[in-house]
């Protein structure tokens, strides 16, 4: 069993007495629950999770914001019990909705930047708990950022995360986005189909979030009162796209018969403490959520819990109102003893944290611990605030109350190590090459997140994040030039940002990005250097820079980065895969193949690795294993890149021309420029007798791909199989070997001019052909 979060100890914290009231009520909180579900009649409650993404509980009207425009939250505030004072486990989307679904803190699940790691297989959500007992599950996301590769998908059979990525040339996880009337749209409609199943929705509304473009009559109407009163115009949207859930449940009779959970997964800074978005600072701005519980009960209607809550403790509480046990493991309560007796203890504790700092950036890690009355933050220059007295924060009491900040500082030092106790090691997103490498330019993709070594001065101390805030920013704002490839300004705020603080592996990370791309490979290669020399052990910095020498032809090198990382980390499933890949393309699938089995090994879900798995195979003509890997690829991501085209390609070798039509077909349909598909597909056509067939497709590998050798050359040897000019074909050859860049390719094309020049009567010209042809060929063999 893995350890609950344990309670502040009355003799160590006064603010902790009546803590015993809250968990133990007179009575039994599960037979009242029970008893309420029977005389409804209802066997297995409907639920509805909202997380309201980026949402302040202070810019609600039932948290006392005068100027909200929220009626439909306000108004389930009424029905239903409102919790005074909900904190999040950590101020960004994906380690957030984590402990969400799995009343778990990041100190165990692992999740604790947005990209660098996937809730692993072994954590149970709720989804899974929910559709084991019946339910029908369905997720409505609005966010890439919390795409199914990251791992929530996890148990839900129906997870609508649609975003067309194919338009972005860097992936920011948090600037991809749907608007919410789109996600409510697809949560309604899904609805509608499962209206009489007992179901589990999540329904993830991000429309406050960054950049904050309400549409109208939202962005009319808030306008005048600058960026915040944008973001209340967000806020005014997404309360109305809840509306209209609300109303499709009351038309649909199922009021009656679900609970709504809202929270909040974090909250915007808004110029608090000098933040103006939220991840770096765990101040009351983006600890603080709303979180909001609706049921049919009259008992549970119009009440407020004063009490200290955390968003670890949504799991627990949602089996408890759904008569269903909590997992052992979890490591939040069921809040219902406290919605039955509000007011009965107004103390309980949550943990927050912020990692950005040390992991992106190498200065020191924020945590928190904060109680209904206090909010302690344990920093190089730690913090203490009375947060009933001064919300705002502004007032650190950490000197005039040291005993009390000494208190919580141990209290939050137990619960850190009790909660992290037994935890499994972070597992890598199922993300495929293209993706990888796009979230990688922003810095987002590198090892699952672990503690990080430094090699240089171990006593000094790290810095507090407090004194760095401005370069945060910075390099936060150079990333988004970069997502619009103004790489140059980038740089140069990059640069300017690394006078302050040369050693921040975020921004050196960044400028490498944009150094490649400006064709600064020399720098971009010296930034990565930087950034080893400081920490040899820095797995990001390791992989980009073995990315760059393979790109330069040096793949020894990247090989033997490769084997550095894995002396690091000898699992590293990057480190692996990209071993792997750098032998599979030098054609050495002998030398490939045990990589890409251990990266299979370590990771059996992850898609890419089982692909590159399959291309070796193949290439060792272990076709059966192949073909069964690649089956299972395309039953499980249909749409994964080039599954369909080696299955073709495997097809093909074995003479099965016919599977490897539909295959290459297959691949077209989905990925209408792939070129070499098409090129595969007509060569397979031309073998199957259709000469028209394999032409159409060689003038469409001339037309995708216009600058390479294959679709000029083999169209015009279509073209000398019958009768006709032999101008244009002498053009499309001589075309063709101006982009042909391997000796077979030229030896094809040479050999197809001698044709040419022997068919109009050219001997000097034809043979002069032939030996270069000829010349070519054995440089091949």
């Amino acid at each position: 069993m893995k350890p609950k979060i344990a309670v502040l100890t009355v003799a160590a914290l006064a603010f902790a007495a009546g803590l015993w009231f809250v968990l133990h009520p007179a009575g039994d909180p599960a037979r009242t629950v029970a008893r309420r579900w029977s005389s409804l009649g209802v066997e297995k409650p409907n639920i509805i999770l909202f997380s309201l993404d980026t949402t302040r509980a202070d810019h609600l009207g039932c948290y006392g914001y005068g100027e909200a425009q929220t009626p439909t939250i306000d108004a389930l505030a009424a029905r239903g019990v409102l919790f005074e004072q909900a904190a999040t486990a950590v101020p960004l989307t994906l380690p957030a909705h984590c402990t969400i679904m799995t009343g778990l803190y990041p100190t165990y699940h692992g999740v604790r930047l947005n990209g660098n790691t996937a809730l692993g297989d072994e954590q149970t959500t709720l989804a899974e708990i929910f559709a084991a007992r019946g339910y029908q599950t369905g997720a409505f996301i609005g966010a890439f950022v919390l795409d199914g590769r990251w791992g929530l998908k996890q148990g839900f059979q129906h997870y609508d995360d649609r975003f067309d990525l194919k338009k972005y040339k860097h992936l920011d996880l948090g600037a991809i986005q749907r608007p919410g009337d789109q996600v409510m749209d697809a949560a309604l409609a899904w609805l509608g189909e499962h209206r009489r199943d007992p179901f589990f929705a999540w329904i993830h509304l991000y429309d406050p979030h960054i950049p904050y473009e309400p549409p109208e009559p939202y962005a009319s109407e808030f306008r005048g009162r600058g960026l915040t009163g944008l973001y209340d115009g967000e806020i005014a949207f997404m309360d109305a796209q809840i509306g209209r859930c609300v109303a499709w449940l009351a038309a649909n009779g199922l009021a009656k018969t679900t609970v709504l959970l809202l929270i909040g997964d974090h909250g915007e800074g808004l110029g608090s403490h000098g933040e103006a978005t939220h991840g770096f600072f765990i101040y009351d701005s983006v600890v603080h959520v709303p979180f909001l519980i609706v049921t049919p009960f009259p008992e549970l209607q119009g009440r407020r819990v004063a009490a200290q809550v955390s968003s670890v403790d949504v799991a627990p509480t949602l089996l408890d109102l759904a008569r269903l046990p909590a997992l052992p493991q979890m490591q939040g309560r069921s809040l219902l003893p406290a919605m039955l007796r509000p007011g009965k203890g107004r103390e309980g504790q949550a943990y927050s944290e912020s990692l950005v700092p040390d992991l992106q950036f190498g200065w020191s890690p924020l945590h928190s611990l904060r109680t209904a009355g206090f909010q302690f933050i344990d920093a190089p220059r730690p913090e203490l605030y009375d947060i009933h007295r001064d919300p705002g924060e502004g007032t650190d009491l950490s000197l005039r109350q040291a005993d009390l900040a000494r208190t919580m500082k141990s209290e939050l030092d137990r619960l850190m190590e009790e909660t992290s106790r037994d935890a499994p090691k972070p597992q890598a997103a199922n993300l495929d090459k293209e993706t990888m490498e796009r979230l990688s330019a922003l810095g987002y993709i590198g090892a699952p997140v672990g503690r990080r070594s430094r090699s240089g001065d171990r006593s000094k101390p790290l810095a507090d994040p407090k004194d760095k805030l401005a370069i945060f920013e910075a390099v936060t704002q150079a990333g988004a030039m970069i997502m619009t490839e103004q790489y140059d300004a980038a740089a140069g705020l990059l640069e300017t940002a690394l006078i302050d603080d040369p050693t921040i592996t975020q921004g050196l990370l960044l400028l490498a990005t944009c150094d490649v791309h400006r064709g600064r490979r020399d720098e971009a290669k010296a930034h990565l250097d930087f950034i080893l020399r400081e920490d040899p052990d820095n797995i990001q910095a390791l992989i980009a820079l073995a990315d760059i020498l393979v790109g330069d032809g040096k793949s020894e090198d990247a090989i033997a980065l490769c084997r550095r990382t894995l002396s690091v980390d000898e699992n590293n499933v990057e480190a692996y895969m990209l071993i792997g890949e750098t032998y599979a393309g030098q054609d050495d699938h002998v030398h490939a193949l045990p990589y890409l089995e251990k990266a299979v090994e370590l990771q059996p879900k992850l898609t890419r690795n089982r692909f590159n798995l399959a291309a070796s195979l193949i290439g060792v003509k272990q076709f059966d294993r192949a073909e069964a890997l690649l089956k299972d690829i395309i039953r499980e991501a249909p749409r994964f890149p080039r599954a369909n085209y080696d299955l073709g390609l495997l097809c093909e070798e074995q003479g099965r021309l016919e599977e490897a039509r539909a295959a290459y077909t297959q691949e077209l349909s989905l990925f209408p420029q792939e070129f070499q598909a098409r090129f595969n597909l007509g060569k397979v056509l031309l073998r199957l007798g259709d000469r028209s067939g394999y032409m159409d497709c060689m003038r469409k590998v001339v037309e995708v791909a216009p600058r390479r050798a294959e679709g000029y050359l083999f169209l015009a040897r279509g073209l000398l199989l019958e009768p006709g000019p032999l101008d244009g074909i002498r053009d499309l050859i001589e075309k063709g070997l101006s982009f042909a860049q391997t000796s077979e390719l030229k030896a094809f094309g040479f050999f197809l001019l001698a044709d040419v020049y022997n068919r109009s009567g050219e001997p000097g010209k034809m043979n002069d052909a032939l030996r270069k042809a000829n010349a070519y060929r054995s440089k091949k063999e």
